[in-house]
């Protein structure tokens, strides 16, 4: 089950998502980090971004699902080494605990990810589109 969660959040953080009026031009903007509440969406026609703000926040998309990618795969793995041990008859429990470890290192990596990614993209607004952020935001 958290495995599933995992990778529900990881999934939906790497999603795009879009006002729908703005599906041709704005469809590759991306999502800001998942909490377990929801996700957090935004019309971004609503902050009336500039081609510049645009460009800039795609590349930081596409940057962030390179890593999400990565560090997914990574745990991934992870996951399977820790099952292959747990089923085994002679595992040494203290690696199975040295690799929970791990893979909990990894996960944290990718969820703090998620959270430089928004900050990144936060920081590319402008004052103006700051304080409708919060206007333009909804929880699903």
């Amino acid at each position: 089950m958290k495995k599933y969660f995992l990778l529900t959040s990881i999934i939906m953080v790497s999603l795009t998502f879009f006002d729908p009026a703005q599906a041709q031009e704005e469809r590759k903007l991306p999502r800001p980090p998942v909490e377990s509440s929801g996700s957090i969406i935004i019309n971004w026609q609503m902050l009336g971004l500039n081609s510049n703000q645009t460009q800039k926040i795609r590349n930081l998309r596409i940057d962030f699902q390179k890593l999400s990618i990565r560090l997914s795969a990574e745990s991934d793995l992870k996951q399977l080494e820790i099952e292959k041990l747990l089923i085994s008859p002679t595992s040494d429990p203290d690696e199975i605990r040295k690799l929970m470890r791990e893979k909990l290192e990894i996960d944290a990596k990718l969820r703090m990810a998620a959270l430089e990614n928004f900050i990144s993209i936060k920081s590319l607004l402008t004052s103006e589109q700051l304080a409708k952020l919060p206007r333009a935001t909804t929880l699903r």
